[in-house]
Formats: C-alpha cells, structure tokens, sequence
C-alpha cells in the first residue's frame, strides 16, 4: 500500500469516529443507523484500493443523502487525482 493511500485512509478513519460522536449526539434516536453507516464505510476504507476508490465515494454520496454532515467525507477532487497518479 502506498504511503499517501494509507495516510488517506487514517485521516478519513479518524474523521469517521469524530463524525459518529457527532452525529450520535446530534441524533441520539438514529445511533444505530449512524453506527451501521459508519461500520460499513470504516469497512470501505480498511480495504480501500485505488481500483475500489469509486465504490467508497459513492457508498459515502449515499450516507450523505441520510446524513447530510457524511458530505465532508466526501475527499476534494485534489485528494482522488494524487490518489489515483500512484496506481
């Protein structure tokens, strides 16, 4: 793995945790849907290759159409062209 994808995949890691305190706060009556969305992107990321890069932004586009904070999840256009120049 190289070493940008796997900063990438720490940083977003750790923004997830701080995304779930959030949200669980913001919507207590929805933990476990916000703990299902965010086990399955940790999943996404754990394994992220640059070949499965679109599979996680989509999965996170839809957990933003739910939960309109997992947009900042979404990387810039920046973070996926350096990304994918390694593969």
């Amino acid at each position: 793995m190289s070493m940008r994808l796997s900063k990438f995949k720490s940083k977003y890691m750790s923004m997830l945790v701080q995304l779930k305190q959030e949200l669980v706060q913001k919507y207590p009556e929805r933990a476990d849907r916000i703990e299902l969305i965010i086990d399955t992107l940790m999943n996404k990321l754990h394994a992220l290759k640059t070949h499965s890069f679109t599979e996680y932004i989509h999965s996170v586009y839809l957990a933003s159409k739910e939960f309109a904070e997992f947009s900042k999840m979404i990387p810039s256009q920046k973070e996926v062209e350096e990304l994918l120049e390694e593969d």
